[in-house]
């Protein structure tokens, strides 16, 4: 499948989208959740292929003040989301640890500062996940 590569920047009003080697691809929209419908109707108008024939590549070239809050904030993101997955893992780890050792619900939420009734959500969540998985699920 073919990948394009737009480049996105600010031209006040406009979001201008270029693709990269396609002669006369270019658009421009006043919002920019509109745009990936516009770059996709260029593209395939004048590639005379079907709109979802193609993946598209994102670049943004945004100005130097908006820049670095932007990247900023989407690094930050990125590492909020590792951590939630880290949090997860731990806490059905620890879930499993407390359970296999026959502690009780009560005291394993006491020990993770979680409610009990989060406790036993999460065990029975697991549970599921185990049955689903079949008889060598561990």
């Amino acid at each position: 499948m073919t990948t394009y590569t737009i480049t996105v920047s600010r031209e006040e009003p406009w979001w201008v989208a270029v693709v990269a080697g396609l002669p006369g691809g270019a658009t421009e929209t006043r919002r920019l959740d509109q745009l990936e419908t516009e770059v996709r109707d260029l593209i395939a108008g004048l590639t005379d292929v079907d709109e979802d024939a193609f993946d598209l590549n994102w670049e943004y070239s945004l100005p130097p003040k908006l820049e670095e809050p932007v990247h900023r904030f989407l690094a930050a993101k990125a590492r909020r989301q590792a951590a939630e997955q880290d949090y997860r893992a731990a806490q059905e780890q620890a879930v499993e640890a407390l359970t296999t050792a026959h502690i009780s619900l009560r005291d394993a939420a006491e020990l993770l500062g979680l409610s009990y009734q989060r406790l036993a959500q999460l065990r029975s969540a697991r549970a599921a996940h185990r049955k689903a998985a079949g008889p060598l699920a561990g």
